[in-house]
């Protein structure tokens, strides 16, 4: 049986052009990239609120039909270190304008073609000088709707990139050559599964924060939390793993990445020591207050029958741990887990963050303080008895600033106690997400009564 291919309509690439990429940054990015895949060593931008334009000196257009599809494997044979992979990047400059002109010398004829959400406009076909007057393509933004400041995209540009202009690449905004600061020289870091070689750039700094900068055929995707309880920094490419549609972040689900990540912690665990740091007075206090807050508002709820565990939401896999816990002496002092305890930790709550410290409550749940980064919330409840402290969640060191113009501590972790509070109610994986955030708030009203900020 013959199938009929798909057709997409206006409002499909009207949807991709304005929905997919999240800002006017992405529109730069993609046409440079697109100049850069065309053989481009340079790319010149002027971005004005009268035009923008993007001129390269790449090989120019040459098959028309390509062109006009959006959503195919056009670049697959260009080779190299192909930078665009779905046809997509031109659709993001409709988002600064919903007219865009290509003026293009492929070396042989000069091509001039309109581009709009609704299509494109029959090219004119000239002498290949007609339109621009070397080998490249030109493009022109009109009036443009949106023009991002041009201190901004320059530092956008020269972050996302600074290893190609290391390497040579030069982009030149408004007449100023962008300057990278990222040290280009790369080495092997190691080999992946299917001989996948990682090349990359780290160091042991003690400023370092145990995350890195993560690159895609050396164009910045994305920081990366790898282990924040070491002190290094840099960057690391990999030309294997698949980009999101919109190129910010990398497909975190697929096996590629899986064996990514689990090579690069265990090249940086055997390389970079870890920090050796306690726990802050100030976090043990704010820890035994919202503990204290929390097992009232589970006697409040009626949550935790006596000598149970309580078993809610969660935010984890359930862990295997059914025995009843004898009730501990209050405001026990948090401890470092021995690494046998903390890799049994570990794989009962699959994560490979650091566990900083633990401790056993008198109310049936015990706490852990973590380093997850921006990943996972500042404070949170993961089934069937743990909340967790994410000590690098930059929320959470929010929170934890000695200001007093901030308010007290307790008032700014209220968000994530009374969310922590409502996972550990049972009912709640029966709710839908309005009911849910119903009782967060009734929690947050709870809390605040308790603490005398309202009655």
């Amino acid at each position: 049986m013959v199938k009929l291919e798909h057709k997409a309509g206006p409002t499909l690439i009207r949807e991709l052009a304005l929905r997919l990429y999240p800002s006017a940054f992405e529109s730069f990015r993609e046409a440079i990239s697109n100049a850069f895949d065309e053989g481009s060593k340079k790319v010149e931008v002027i971005c004005s609120n009268n035009e923008i334009i993007f001129e390269d000196w790449g090989e120019g257009i040459h098959d028309i039909d390509r062109f006009f599809m959006a959503g195919q494997d056009s670049k697959a044979n260009l080779g190299g270190e192909t930078i665009g992979q779905k046809g997509l990047g031109k659709l993001a400059l409709l988002r600064l304008k919903n007219e865009v002109e290509f003026r293009t010398n492929n070396g042989e004829v000069g091509i001039d073609i309109m581009m709009s959400i609704e299509g494109f406009e029959p090219p004119q076909y000239k002498a290949a000088n007609k339109f621009i007057d070397h080998r490249g393509t030109q493009i022109v933004i009109k009036n443009p709707d949106i023009v991002p400041p041009t201190d901004e995209l320059s530092e956008y540009l020269k972050r996302v990139f600074g290893l190609r202009i290391a390497s040579g690449y030069e982009v030149v905004l408004n007449g100023a050559k962008l300057e990278s600061k990222v040290d280009p020289k790369e080495d092997r870091l190691f080999r992946m599964t299917g001989a996948t070689d990682v090349m990359g750039n780290l160091k042991q700094d003690k400023a370092g924060k145990g995350s890195v900068d993560l690159y895609v055929k050396h164009v910045f995707i994305r920081s990366l939390s790898v282990d924040p309880e070491r002190s290094f920094k840099g960057w690391v490419n990999c030309n294997e793993l698949i980009p999101s549609t919109n190129r910010n972040d990398v497909m975190v689900d697929e096996p590629i990445y899986l064996d990514f990540i689990d090579h690069l912690r265990q090249y940086v665990a055997h390389r970079f020591p870890r920090r050796d740091e306690d726990l802050e007075r100030a976090e043990v206090i704010i820890a035994n207050e919202l503990s204290k807050m929390l097992q009232k508002y589970l006697k409040h709820m009626n949550i935790m029958p006596r000598g149970s565990l309580p078993f809610g939401r969660g935010t984890e896999d359930a862990l295997d741990l059914n025995k009843r816990k004898k009730r501990q002496p209050k405001n026990l002092k948090p401890e470092k887990p021995s690494e046998r305890e903390e890799q049994e930790l570990k794989a009962k709550l699959k994560t490979n963050s650091p566990i900083k410290r633990t401790r056993k409550n008198d109310f049936g749940f015990n706490e852990l303080w973590l380093k997850e980064g921006n990943e996972k919330e500042p404070y949170y409840f993961c089934e069937p008895n743990f909340t967790v402290y994410n000590t690098t969640n930059d929320l959470y060191k929010y929170a934890m600033k000695n200001k007093q113009q901030l308010g007290p501590k307790t008032l700014r972790f209220l968000p994530w106690l009374a969310r922590c509070g409502v996972n550990m109610n049972p009912e709640s994986k029966k709710w839908d997400k309005d009911k849910f955030n119903m009782e967060v708030d009734r929690a947050v009203r709870y809390y605040l009564t308790q603490l005398g900020e309202i009655t």
